[in-house]
């Protein structure tokens, strides 16, 4: 009776992981940058059917095309390589709600270079996109 019971609290558990990886989804809307700057943004809307978070949990990876590093999260004034984030039009990153990051370079961007920026939830869901300068 154990077993059966473990195996049902597992299956439990697999289905809650496997539904909320269903039900989220995150779209890059834009992302930009200028000639010479220390920073880059990117918008990344939540477009799926669930709340996502912790964002302090989020990765963020950015760079040009065949040189991206994963940036830490460092918060507000942080020291760079770093990306911090405001919420756009809610106080959560819930479903209709815009993460704004802010990602803090110790190179500054290249004009005529194509850069690379992916986002990847916590639940493992993630968006990319490449953007000219």
């Amino acid at each position: 009776m154990p077993a059966v019971s473990r195996s049902q609290s597992a299956l439990v558990s697999t289905s809650d992981v496997v539904n909320d990886r269903i039900s989220s989804e995150i779209e890059i809307i834009h992302a930009t940058g200028v000639e010479a700057a220390t920073t880059s943004e990117a918008w990344v809307k939540n477009v799926g059917a669930s709340r996502i978070g912790p964002l302090d949990k989020v990765d963020l990876f950015f760079g040009p095309e065949n040189d991206f590093q994963r940036i830490p999260y460092g918060g507000a004034g942080c020291t760079a390589p770093c990306w911090e984030y405001e919420l756009e039009n809610d106080t959560e990153w819930g479903p209709t709600a815009t993460l704004h990051a802010t990602i803090h370079l110790v190179d500054p961007l290249a004009a005529g270079t194509t850069y690379y920026v992916k986002v990847v939830a916590p639940n493992g869901i993630s968006d990319a996109k490449f953007f000219s300068i």
